[in-house]
């Protein structure tokens, strides 16, 4: 999950300085020679929510004014300042100075778009635009993994190259990959607008699970998924340190 993004880190302070320092878990603490040392320590959790017809809690009131569209190649620009400005208080994207998490947003981006993160479901793949129908407040991207023991990361990564037709035959499971609102769009409902398109898509393509992934620590992206009735997986244990960097789960 864009874990090499995330530098280690080496603070000169004093040791009740080191105490006082704000603990994210994914990092690990040790103080040695009068250095605070930081070394990411990133987990990943795993939730899958059933999809049906109801699996989506109302929006409680008006809904939110934009409008879904599917995500085109003249998009990219204005998804990649969407990115960086809707993760950049967040951890793997926090630590990034503007140019690093600019490219950042880029690579992620193109990573999903050219099937790195597994197969593009671009019919379940949508941008919410604003009043002007042209300005993009949101988007959503949904990949194709392997179908297999949610608790496995042998599920979260191809083997090799996926089937050519996979997703005409409806193999594997959906996942989750991006979603991502405009910090001044946040908590208007967008979100949910993105989740409940992608779910209905999905539905009619007669698949019956979407899988999704958050960094342990990011409070608020667990809480959403709850909201929207995903169920927490069992921790997988460790991530291989020999994965290949840059895939994500």
């Amino acid at each position: 999950m864009c874990d090499d993004l995330m530098p280690s880190l080496k603070l000169r302070l004093t040791v009740e300085e080191f105490h006082r320092l704000p603990r994210h878990p994914a990092y690990k603490y040790e103080y040695l020679r009068g250095e605070a040392q930081l070394t990411p320590r990133p987990k990943h959790y795993h939730a899958l929510l059933e999809l049906k017809a109801d699996a989506l809690p109302s929006l409680g009131g008006a809904e939110p004014e934009v409008d879904l569209r599917r995500i085109g190649v003249g998009d990219r620009d204005g998804l990649e300042r969407l990115f960086a400005g809707a993760f950049q208080r967040y951890q793997p994207f926090a630590s990034l100075d503007d140019q690093a998490l600019k490219e950042a947003a880029r690579t992620c981006l193109d990573r999903t778009l050219t099937g790195g993160d597994g197969p593009w479901i671009e019919q379940a793949s949508f941008l919410a635009v604003g009043e002007d129908k042209k300005r993009p407040v949101g988007a959503i991207f949904v990949t194709l993994l392997p179908e297999g023991p949610p608790d496995d990361y042998d599920s979260y990564y191809w083997s090799g190259p996926p089937p050519a037709n996979c997703i005409a035959l409806r193999l594997g499971r959906p996942h989750l990959t991006w979603i991502f609102v405009g910090p001044l769009h946040a908590h208007q409902g967008i979100g949910t607008a993105l989740l409940a398109g992608s779910v209905r898509e999905l539905v009619a393509l007669s698949y019956t699970q979407l899988a999704s992934t958050f960094l342990l620590g990011n409070e608020s992206s667990m809480l959403w998924h709850w909201r929207h009735g995903f169920q927490l997986q069992a921790f997988p244990g460790p991530q291989p340190r020999t994965r290949q960097r840059g895939q994500k789960g």
